[in-house]
C-alpha cells in the first residue's frame, strides 16, 4: 500500500461509515423522544376545553373537502371549526359555503376578497389572524387545508397529551402521502433531511430555548399562549410562520412540544418537481432565516459522506483485481458505509408508505436534493421567494425576532 493510502483510507473511514452510523444513531434516538405521543394521552377531562380548529384555504377546490370532511369526523366533544377562505380564484369559496351550511353551525365560513391584504403580511399567516379573532375556544388548532386526519380521534388524543402534560403548543409530523415517482423518490428525502439538519428533535428539551420547530400542518397552541407570543401578527411576514412562531413561544417560557404524528393525520405536499423546488426552498431558506450556513454544510455532506460511498466501492474492486492486501480493508470500510447509509435512508423513507424501496435509487435524489439545496441557497442570498405564483422579498428581521 503506498504510503498515502492507509491516511486516505482512515480520511474515508471517517467521513464514511462513522458519518452515516453518527447520523443514524441520532436520528435513531431523536425519532425515540418524538414517538410519545399515545403514551402521553390518556382519557379526556370530564369537561374538555374548547378548541377551535382553523383552516385557511386558497385555492383548494374539492381537496378541501377532503380535509373538511376529516375534521368533522372528529370525536372531540367541545369543538368548533372556523374556515378562511384566503382570496381564492376557483370555487374554494363556495365550497366552504356548502360546507358550513351543512355542518348545523358547527362550521364557520370566513372570507378575505381580492385586495383585502394589508401591507406587510403574507397570505396565510393574515388569514389565520383573521380566523383566531373570531375563535372562541381556550385551545386553537391550526390545519392545513392539504391535510387529512386520519383517525377520528388525532385531535382528542392531542388535547389529552396536552392537559396531562402540561404543554402549551403541540405540532404533529404528518406522513406524506405520495403518487408519482419524483414524490415517493423526493419528498421523504427532503423531509428527512430538514429534520436532521435542524436536530428539531431538540424542540422537546425545555432547556434548549434556542431551538424550536412546529409543523403548521397540525398545531394545536394554548390560546392564552398564542396571544401572549403576539400571534400572528408577530410571523405576519415570515413565509414559515408555524417555526418563528414556535420559537416565539418557546423563547417565552411556553412548553412547546413536536412529536411524530403519522398516523394521526396525512399530508399531499408537492405533486411536481417544480413544486417540490419552489416548496422546499421556502421551508429550507425560511426555517433558517436566510442564513446559508447549514444549507451549505448539508450540501458538503451529501457530496463527501453521501456519494463517497461509490467511489470507495470501485477502488476496492480495483484494488481487488491488482490483489492488492489493502483491498480487504476498503471492501468493509465500503460496505460498512453503504450499509449505514441505507439504514438510515430507510428511516426517512419510512416517513411515505410505500418509499423504502426508493432509498436504493439515491444516486438520483440525492442529487435532486443537492439542486434544491442551491436553489434553497440562492434564495436565502438574494431574499427573493417565489411562493404559490407570487413572488415577494423576504426579510429575516434579526431586530424583532428572538434567536
Amino acid at each position: 500500500m503506498p504510503s498515502v493510502e492507509p491516511k486516505l483510507f482512515w480520511l474515508y473511514v471517517l467521513i464514511g461509515p462513522c458519518a452515516w452510523f453518527f447520523v443514524g444513531s441520532m436520528m435513531w434516538l431523536g425519532r425515540r423522544h418524538m414517538r410519545r405521543l399515545n403514551r402521553f394521552a390518556g382519557p379526556l377531562p370530564e369537561h374538555p376545553p374548547r378548541v377551535t380548529i382553523l383552516v385557511p384555504a386558497k385555492d383548494e377546490g374539492d381537496r378541501v373537502r377532503v380535509c373538511l370532511d376529516s375534521v368533522l369526523s372528529q370525536d372531540y366533544p367541545n369543538l368548533e371549526v372556523i374556515t378562511v377562505d384566503d382570496r381564492s380564484t376557483d370555487d374554494t369559496g363556495r365550497i366552504l359555503d356548502d360546507i358550513a351550511a351543512a355542518s348545523n353551525g358547527k362550521v364557520r365560513s370566513l372570507h378575505i376578497e381580492q385586495g383585502g391584504l394589508p401591507p406587510g403580511w403574507l397570505g396565510k399567516c393574515h388569514a389565520l389572524h383573521v380566523g383566531a379573532k373570531h375563535a372562541t375556544g381556550e385551545w386553537l388548532l391550526f390545519v392545513d387545508s392539504d391535510v387529512k386526519l386520519k383517525r377520528p380521534d388525532a385531535l382528542s388524543k392531542t388535547i389529552s397529551a396536552c392537559i396531562l402534560r402540561g404543554y402549551d403548543a403541540l405540532s404533529i409530523l404528518t406522513s406524506i402521502e405520495c403518487e408519482t415517482f419524483f414524490e415517493h423518490l423526493v419528498l421523504p428525502l427532503t423531509a428527512g433531511a430538514w429534520s436532521v439538519m435542524n436536530a428539531i428533535s431538540h424542540t422537546n428539551n425545555d432547556n434548549r430555548r434556542d431551538s424550536a420547530f412546529a409543523n403548521g400542518q397540525f398545531f394545536l397552541i394554548r390560546r392564552s399562549t398564542y396571544d401572549t407570543a403576539g400571534g400572528h401578527e408577530f410571523v405576519k411576514d415570515q413565509i414559515v410562520e408555524d417555526v418563528e412562531l414556535a420559537r416565539r413561544m418557546k423563547s417565552q417560557g411556553a412548553k412547546v412540544r413536536l412529536e411524530m404524528g403519522k398516523r394521526f393525520a396525512s399530508t399531499r405536499m408537492h405533486a411536481t418537481l417544480p413544486q417540490m423546488f419552489r416548496g422546499w426552498a421556502r421551508i429550507y431558506s425560511g426555517t433558517n432565516r436566510r442564513r446559508p450556513g447549514r444549507l451549505i454544510a448539508l450540501a458538503l455532506y451529501l457530496l463527501i459522506c453521501g456519494f463517497s460511498v461509490y467511489a470507495a466501492l470501485a477502488w476496492a474492486l480495483v484494488r481487488q483485481l491488482q490483489d492488492s492486501p489493502a483491498a480487504q480493508g476498503w471492501w468493509i470500510a465500503s460496505l460498512a458505509h453503504l450499509a449505514f447509509m441505507m439504514v438510515t435512508l430507510f428511516m426517512i423513507y419510512s416517513g411515505a408508505r410505500g418509499a423504502k424501496r426508493y432509498a436504493l435509487l439515491f444516486p438520483v435524489g440525492g442529487a435532486i436534493l443537492l439542486a434544491i439545496l442551491v436553489y434553497a441557497i440562492r434564495w436565502c442570498i438574494t431574499g427573493r421567494i417565489e411562493w404559490r405564483g407570487t413572488v415577494f422579498q423576504q426579510s429575516d428581521r434579526p431586530s424583532a425576532l428572538p434567536r
